[in-house]
């Protein structure tokens, strides 16, 4: 009888030290694929982009995030039309203050995305991974316009990045 339980006890030991060893870890989200928007000021167009792209890319479970940048901040906010049409898309970008596009932006971005400007002529990277949208109409005049030409042109990426991400 002894020898029995001196047995069970270790068959319980030895389950629960194989379980344990077994358990593995969740695999943790990797760090998601950067994508930048940069316009001119980078608190309308390319704040747009962003807004809609990771809104869509959040619904795909896609591992991409954007940044919205800009190649010369002239305030530190939102135009409030601005905040106000993005509100009522279900956007809540009343706190977002530009930022002015910085090098280390461009270089560890997967993809830039250049809507109605260029690249300032002190950059000297080579930006192979970038393309230009210049038919963004602009949002202080016809927001609904923009927003459709944006979201034209997200989802023809965010289709491309899946594609990409099949081969």
């Amino acid at each position: 009888m002894h020898n029995r339980t001196l047995l069970l006890i270790h068959l319980i030991i030895l389950n629960v030290l194989l379980t344990a060893c077994s358990t593995t870890t969740p695999p943790t989200n990797p760090t998601p694929t950067e994508i930048v928007f940069v316009c001119e000021h980078g608190n309308v167009k390319s704040l747009m982009a962003a807004t809609y792209f990771n809104d869509l890319a959040q619904a795909r479970n896609l591992s991409y995030r954007a940044i919205s940048r800009g190649i010369a901040p002239d305030s530190d906010s939102v135009p409030t039309p601005i905040i106000a049409k993005l509100n009522t898309d279900g956007f809540d970008v009343s706190s977002y203050s530009p930022k002015k596009v910085a090098l280390t932006d461009l270089s560890s971005a997967a993809h830039i995305i250049l809507i109605g400007t260029v690249f300032p002529t002190t950059t000297s990277e080579t930006h192979t991974k970038s393309e230009t949208w210049t038919d963004v109409p602009p949002a202080s005049v016809d927001y609904s316009a923009a927003r459709d030409s944006i979201k034209a042109h997200i989802e023809s990426l965010i289709d491309k990045l899946e594609a990409d991400k099949l081969h």
